[in-house]
């Protein structure tokens, strides 16, 4: 072996000892999403006044009680899916928002929500939905798991 060839090993290995020290100094600084609380069961309902934003009458997680606004950033419409950007604004414990996004199936009448991103006391709400609405369509509900 001649001295470029030493020297690109050694570079290479040099390399391959810093991405793995990085790497591993990442994952012990990164915080335990799963380990901070478990997931919950989810159901709420709302009334939603045709303009884009929607206001929580009855809801079974605390951190997001009647009074509760959604507002829809949207709509941008597709195959026929309504699709939207969502946030959520809760009094819940000095106030919070959550941001998400929902898509609503013209066809099905059924559709899901998903968050993953938040401030205050929604900064760690992450939530998996469906959402069906009632038959003349004055309630909407949202059922599924949610973490906080």
């Amino acid at each position: 072996m001649d001295w470029w060839q030493r020297m690109r090993l050694n570079r290479s290995r040099l390399v391959v000892a810093a991405v793995t020290i990085g790497s591993v100094s990442i994952l012990a600084l990164a915080p335990s999403v799963s380990a901070s609380t478990p997931q919950a069961s989810f159901s709420l309902a709302k009334t939603c006044d045709g303009l884009g934003t929607c206001t929580v009458v009855t809801s079974n997680a605390a951190a997001l009680p009647p009074g509760t606004t959604e507002t829809y950033l949207g709509p941008q419409f597709g195959d026929p899916v309504l699709s939207s950007r969502v946030v959520i604004n809760t009094p819940y414990s000095g106030g919070g928002t959550a941001t998400g996004h929902c898509t609503w199936p013209l066809r099905t009448a059924s559709g899901t929500c998903t968050f993953a991103a938040g401030t205050g006391s929604l900064s760690e709400f992450h939530a998996n939905l469906t959402v069906t609405a009632s038959a003349d369509f004055s309630l909407f509900f949202w059922d599924g798991t949610y973490r906080l």
